[in-house]
């Protein structure tokens, strides 16, 4: 898996640049970047003397169209400011009220909502899942049986990093790709190991939502959002479109630079949240105050300190590369100058987001871009943590760049390898139906030419691609950037007749 030092989101390290085949989006904003006339509410001398021009020039410097940033401090928010504009081209500018997706920031408030369930005895970090969903299983039978939400939320259930993402674009219901899950091949043993699982959060989502008696959506906005005040958040994607003040997502690179629809989750628990720079300024109150913002105790202290407590080693993490990074649940946590902080960055197609809290000095940031594949709310972050904790010594703006650079080189249109080897399988034979206990259905569509075919997956008949490889190998990618990509291999029966394929990716399908 490639990815810059500091990413750990499935936006940022997706299976389409895990091959490095797959051309992802990147924005530049032509012209100047404008600072919206925004509020800047409390600001206080010497942390965030200078902010505004610094977050203006990283702007420029990213090509960036328009970001929120605030921060909170000593239980206050002592910086609210909206910057540049919601749309690349149109002079409507974003304020602290302009609504985004937050992306896997999502998960931070899954983990809270969740949170608020154990604080009623109705779930616990540590039971088996099974135990509120009855019908909960995984191919690792021992994982299946033995997985907790501690399990789920940390990623150390064994799940493949992103494996079966695509179950939530091609048409299924929650119910019936909690139920497919159960095909995932393993990535590593039980508790092994970190690997980043967007279906693990889906699994904890619908195990509250039973044990809540309402989906997900519904919990989540009556147990965090609603009693926080959160006014303009929600946990369902049609919250970004109420009113007018959301911005648009951003692909293309100088004078290509366009607007693109922004994707919906794939697993709602993992991604699916929309909220606003104020908005979140109060989720970061709540969490730096032990559970408690404006008199009213949403969570526990206990259970937001066992939210932020390490429960799985996860490696090198933040802008210092702290060797004993860990996860939490719904967040990660790393040491800056001897003072542990707390973070969740997020990306979808079109956006990025991170929250970053330092609890020790009772401090925290939201930086929130309607641009994704940058690495701009990372530089803004390390301005605030050198800003609050103290100069590291390190040039971490010059790491930011050179991480973005990194970023930069993978927006390649794939290529085959020089020396392919022709097909020996005909694309009037490989066209027609093939099926695999995940996914399903998989039409595949003969094309005009033996470089080009279309196959349909799934009830909803999601289309995507399939290139020539080599021999009888196809690479099959879709119009999401997010997707997984991979390689099919045809096989046949000596007789001509196409038997199916294997893919280590997607893994094997039968023809029906």
């Amino acid at each position: 898996m490639i990815k810059p030092p500091g990413y750990e989101h499935p936006s940022m390290e997706t299976p389409s640049l895990r091959y490095a085949l797959l051309a992802l989006a990147v924005c530049t904003v032509a012209g100047t970047v404008f600072l919206a006339g925004c509020m800047t509410t409390g600001t206080k001398a010497g942390q965030t003397d200078g902010f505004d021009a610094f977050v203006t020039q990283k702007m420029a410097e990213y090509d960036v169209p328009g970001a929120v940033v605030g921060i909170v401090e000593n239980d206050s928010v002592v910086y609210l400011q909206g910057f540049g504009v919601r749309e690349n081209g149109k002079p409507e500018k974003v304020d602290p009220d302009t609504r985004f997706q937050i992306a896997s920031v999502s998960k931070y408030v899954t983990g809270a909502a969740i949170g608020t369930i154990v604080d009623e005895g109705k779930l616990k970090w540590d039971e088996p899942v099974v135990r509120y969903l009855s019908d909960f299983r995984l191919k690792d039978e021992y994982a299946g049986e033995h997985a907790s939400l501690r399990d789920l939320l940390a990623h150390r259930s064994g799940l493949r990093k992103f494996d079966g993402e695509l179950l939530g674009r091609v048409g299924y219901s929650n119910e019936e790709m909690l139920y497919r899950l159960r095909y995932l091949e393993p990535g590593a043993s039980f508790r092994e190991k970190y690997l980043y699982s967007n279906a693990g959060y889906f699994i904890a989502g619908e195990a509250a939502a039973a044990v809540d008696n309402r989906s997900w959506e519904d919990l989540t906005d009556a147990r965090i959002i609603r009693p926080l005040g959160m006014t303009r958040s929600g946990a369902r994607m049609e919250t970004l479109y109420l009113d007018e003040n959301h911005v648009s997502g951003h692909a293309g690179t100088g004078a290509d630079v366009h607007t693109i629809p922004l994707e919906e989750a794939t697993f709602p628990a993992a991604g699916q949240v929309v909220s606003t720079g104020r908005d979140m300024t109060q989720y970061l109150r709540m969490m730096l105050n032990n559970g408690s913002v404006d008199g009213k105790q949403i969570l526990k202290p206990e259970t937001v300190k066992e939210i932020h407590a390490a429960s799985m080693v996860a490696g090198q993490s933040g802008p210092l590369n702290d060797p004993n990074g860990a996860t939490g649940l719904g967040c990660d946590s790393y040491q800056f100058l001897g003072e542990r902080v707390i973070e969740k960055n997020g990306a979808l197609d079109g956006v990025r987001s991170v929250v970053v809290l330092v609890p020790g000095k009772r401090s925290g940031i939201v930086v929130i871009a309607n641009k994704q594949l940058t690495a701009f709310p990372e530089a803004i972050r390390d301005e605030f943590l050198e800003g609050y904790i103290g100069r590291s010594g390190t040039d971490l703006q010059a790491r930011e760049k050179a991480s973005q650079a990194g970023w930069n080189s993978l927006v390649k249109a794939p290529m085959p390898p020089t020396d392919a080897k022709p097909a020996t399988i005909g694309t009037q034979q490989m066209a027609g139906t093939y099926q695999s206990d995940l996914y399903g259905i998989l039409q595949v569509n003969e094309g005009p030419a033996t470089e080009n075919m279309t196959v349909e997956l799934g009830p909803g008949r999601y289309q995507g691609n399939l290139t020539h490889w080599t021999g009888d190998t196809w690479y099959l990618s879709w119009p999401n950037p997010d997707d997984l990509v991979g390689f099919l291999t045809f096989t046949e029966d000596g007789s001509g007749g196409v038997t199916g394929f294997t893919s280590a990716e997607f893994g094997p399908f039968s023809r029906t």
